[in-house]
């Protein structure tokens, strides 16, 4: 890994948040988990559909299968995390002492909510803190970005950053544009 990745995200941030303030749009769209996160918003399981599709599918499934079937530990789920990091396999407890408890029909929801919370917020708190450091620093006062994010959706975020996917409609241009002295 590059020793200034950390500042290529605080210069990212500087940048999309420049563009924003001159109106530019630089046609990047946001992740609903990113928007989210730099929102202060929490992320919550039908936030990651499309960031992970494979993630969100395997949580429903657990969320919805039969409690004496998760109850019999037949998945043989721990509250532990694995995870491929440039080759090597590692593990995160998501609690203390995660790996000796056992996912129950009990505690499916809060290892589910842990899972998201490790994977979309404690892997990238770094990076996304040296972003979100770049873009409230074109704000001009920390709190502003936050207030910024909380004002919107991810749709209308996409929007200003990225413009609009949505072609033009001429008809409707036209019958609610007036011309004067022209």
């Amino acid at each position: 890994m590059d020793p200034l990745h950390l500042q290529y995200f605080k210069f990212s941030g500087r940048m999309i948040a420049l563009a924003l303030r001159h109106n530019i749009h630089v046609g990047v769209l946001f992740d609903r988990t990113l928007f989210l996160r730099l929102a202060g918003r929490p992320i919550t399981l039908d936030d990651i559909v499309d960031a992970d599709p494979s993630l969100h599918a395997s949580c429903k499934k657990i969320l919805e299968m039969d409690p004496s079937l998760v109850d019999s530990d037949v998945l043989g789920l721990r509250f532990v995390r694995e995870v491929n990091v440039f080759g090597s396999r590692s593990a995160t407890e998501l609690l203390p002492g995660g790996k000796d408890i056992s996912v129950n029909s009990g505690n499916r929801q809060e290892f589910i909510d842990l899972l998201i919370r490790d994977t979309f917020v404690n892997s990238t708190r770094y990076q996304l803190g040296y972003f979100a450091q770049g873009f409230s620093s074109m704000l001009g006062e920390p709190i502003l970005q936050t207030a910024f994010f909380q004002s919107l959706d991810v749709e209308d975020f996409d929007e200003m950053i990225g413009g609009s996917k949505d072609s033009i409609d001429v008809k409707q241009w036209r019958a609610h544009t007036h011309h004067r002295g022209y």
